[in-house]
């Protein structure tokens, strides 16, 4: 679990270094600007909780989400956003 714990902490690191790579260059799009900061303040929180080994459990119940879900969503907080995200997966109907 270690190195895939590894393979999320260099992915956010490195989205964290384009997200502020954007917001350092001259242009840009006001309409994108407040989801990029919002994006960084997730990814900030991911790597404290990292740090302090908190990293994957939800911030409601305590229990630790899926890693599937974190590969796919690492910023993720709860379970409510599984739930969430549910809706738009495709099912097989077979």
């Amino acid at each position: 679990m270690e190195s895939n714990l590894d393979y999320i902490y260099n992915e956010l690191r490195e989205t964290r270094t384009e997200l502020l790579a954007y917001l350092n260059n001259g242009q840009k799009d006001e309409r994108i600007l407040q989801y990029i900061v919002d994006e960084l303040n997730d990814i900030e929180t991911a790597l404290e909780k990292m740090e302090y080994g908190e990293y994957g459990k939800c911030e409601i119940s305590g229990e630790y989400l899926p890693y599937e879900f974190l590969q796919t969503i690492p910023t993720a907080r709860s379970a409510n956003e599984l739930e969430h995200l549910e809706q738009y997966w495709r099912k097989p109907i077979y």
